[in-house]
């Protein structure tokens, strides 16, 4: 198989992931939603996103946080599980 099919059938599955993935939730989430997706308690998840780990939508001192954005998390760490 060549280069560019291994890449189109790599892009392929993400947006596979990324269609599928917490598709119950809405494409941006609060607080709340994103400690039900992560199973994390509220302190945790502010703390992530106070450090940067999950990026945040500006939105004052509310956590909102795009959908596509934990998808990437959840991905990241389980890829360096690896």
């Amino acid at each position: 198989m060549d280069e560019t099919m291994e890449v189109q059938e790599r892009q392929q599955a993400e947006n596979d992931v990324y269609r599928t993935m917490f598709a119950d939730y809405p494409d941006i989430v609060n607080a709340e939603q994103l400690c039900e997706m992560l199973d994390l308690k509220y302190k945790t998840v502010c703390k992530f996103v106070r450090e940067g780990k999950i990026p945040r939508m500006p939105d004052g001192r509310k956590i909102r946080v795009a959908k596509i954005e934990v998808i990437n998390y959840v991905l990241q760490r389980a890829q360096n599980r690896l």
